[in-house]
């Protein structure tokens, strides 16, 4: 069953080397497991609360252990140092569709 990933991320602008990197390693992951990044949005505006990042990222993955094939594969883990300094804000939710 199709799962529905989503990302709320800032891009920390001082850092375009690393944020380059953690793409160039983690590209490669999502095509391996099947994952496709569906649809991008930028947060322009916040009408009630406060802004939880700049940019929402959907991502459709095959399966929930596709997922975890992704998240919890040792070059994912290994690209982490990269999307600390990449990302001011980076949170990644499995979401009910």
């Amino acid at each position: 069953m199709t799962v529905t990933v989503i990302a709320l991320v800032t891009i920390n602008e001082d850092a375009p080397e690393d944020l380059a990197a953690y793409l160039k390693a983690t590209d490669p992951l999502l095509a391996s497991a099947g994952a496709k990044i569906v649809q991008r949005f930028k947060i322009n505006e916040v009408v009630v609360g406060k802004r939880p990042a700049k940019s929402v990222v959907v991502v459709t993955y095959p399966n929930r252990e596709a997922v975890d094939q992704v998240f919890g594969s040792e070059a994912y883990k290994n690209a982490i140092p990269h999307r600390e300094r990449a990302f001011t804000q980076y949170q990644v939710s499995v979401v009910e569709t």
